[in-house]
């Protein structure tokens, strides 16, 4: 497979991973220099892009490369030479973000020993309805850090914390966050982040060299461990042995794990029961969609830290389009305050701003619904849609009704003639008494969480 044809591929598998506003931001002008031995050289337009890719992106790019090209261990980065250093527009562009080089160096450094990026922390985390849980979990991690004793005897809370939501809502910043307090309030703590994807490397180098029970020393030598996007581990069967005996070995010796994924433990599919197991027994916890006001408040915080003023009119344009991802927010604010710059035209931002603003939800059908509730309550249409007043029915026909409302906007009357012919208020009674049930009932949320799962991406 040719470069050309090899980037292609993988632009298009991680559109199935990245949503298309952050591919038009993050990954135009970029392509494959140079492949060798296992190594991707990627042209980048310049370091501001380079960087972000090497911090937000790259587990899924290297995810994305091994899917066509299994040998591809390491990518490293070139930037272009093709843009003139006097180009206005990107020196412009420099200038907007706020960043110079040395200041892009510093704000994406992660440090060597930890893996940690510095920049994240409990300061600049925006704590709202949608994370309020999970801040509170975290902050308590750290406070019983600071009060356990130098000989690891004090009992850990919230172990394992287990921290989930969908991409680009803050789990990263929040779980580094965790570390870099750990760090500054017990300097010799020993912390180790590290992306899921890069422990499983670590794994395969080690089965070829023959060292897992070095790797295995390694890691049980950590105070706490930090792995993120640990739905990675699925269908790894040889890293999913070594973590399962690193989790064991931690928890022993009174270490803390914390993990993040993109799903709840039971959602994800092919690991082992015992690992499952694991994650569930300690705190899971998720981080669900920021309200207007939030959204809101964390473009401000960006704004403030790079000390740049943006008319309000662009920040609520932004916040009423870009509902569901964090990390999207930051990348339609720095493209507008890149716009905003060049236009001085509020207008011109919010017409350019058009190519990455949420996409339209994926249209589901109604049959796709029913089947996946079907599956995971393990009934049949036909029951779905019968008259019993069987409990083992009655539930997922209402759950089927909720989803229905949910995720399609069908009316009332419409999803009674789906589901064989209920009359409508049946369908409201069923509708409303689970809305009531998912914002209380902690286990219907998670069931919840799989379902949607499965109708989307299944």
């Amino acid at each position: 497979m040719d470069n050309t044809l090899l980037w292609q591929s993988v632009l298009s598998s991680l559109q199935q991973k990245v949503s298309k506003p952050n591919i038009v931001t993050w990954f135009s002008n970029t392509s494959i220099k140079k492949k060798r031995e296992g190594e991707i050289l990627l042209s980048v337009p310049n370091i501001f892009v380079r960087e972000w890719l090497q911090n937000k992106f790259e587990g899924d790019l290297l995810s994305s490369f091994r899917q066509f090209s299994p040998e591809v261990n390491k990518i490293k980065y070139f930037i272009a030479r093709n843009q003139p250093s006097n180009n206005k527009t990107a020196n412009k562009q420099q200038m907007s973000m706020g960043l110079d080089l040395s200041q892009a160096k510093i704000e994406f450094h992660q440090n060597k020993i930890s893996g940690l990026n510095p920049r994240y922390n409990f300061q600049n985390f925006i704590v709202g309805d949608f994370n309020q849980l999970a801040a509170a979990c975290a902050n308590s991690i750290v406070k019983n850090s600071k009060s356990q004793s130098a000989n690891k005897t004090g009992e850990l809370l919230y172990n394992p914390f287990f921290v989930y939501s969908k991409v680009g809502l803050g789990k990263t910043h929040l779980i580094e966050a965790i570390g870099n307090e750990i760090i500054k309030a017990r300097q010799k703590k020993k912390v180790k982040y590290i992306p899921c994807p890069n422990f499983t490397s670590q794994i395969v180098s080690a089965i070829r060299n023959q060292s897992i029970e070095k790797v295995i020393e390694i890691y049980k030598s950590f105070d706490v461990l930090i792995v993120d996007d640990i739905e990675f581990i699925a269908g790894k069967e040889k890293t999913q042995e070594v973590f399962f005996r690193v989790f064991n070995d931690l928890v022993e010796n009174g270490g803390q794990i914390i993990l993040s994924s993109d799903r709840p433990p039971r959602a994800i599919e092919k690991i082992e029961e015992r690992i499952r197991s694991r994650f569930e027994g300690g705190m899971v916890v998720d981080i669900s969609l920021p309200e207007f006001e939030e959204r809101l408040a964390i473009l401000e915080q960006k704004l403030e830290e790079k000390n740049i003023i943006l008319p309000k009119e662009i920040l609520e344009f932004i916040v009423r389009n870009i509902k569901k991802n964090i990390r999207e927010l930051e990348g339609a604010l720095i493209k507008s305050i890149v716009l905003f710059e060049e236009e001085k035209s509020v207008d011109g931002v919010k017409k350019a701003l058009k190519d990455i603003i949420e996409e339209p939800k994926k249209r589901i059908s109604p049959e796709k619904i029913i089947e996946k509730v079907c599956d995971f309550y393990d009934v049949s249409k036909k029951e779905i849609l019968s008259k019993s007043r069987k409990k083992e029915f009655v539930f997922p026909r209402q759950v089927t009704m909720y989803l229905l409302r949910e995720e399609t906007g069908l009316s009332l009357p419409s999803i009674g003639v789906k589901i064989g012919n209920k009359d409508h208020t049946t369908v409201g009674y069923a509708c409303s008494k689970l809305e009531e049930k998912s914002k209380k009932d902690g286990e219907f949320i998670k069931d919840l969480e799989v379902i949607k799962e499965r109708i989307y991406n299944n």
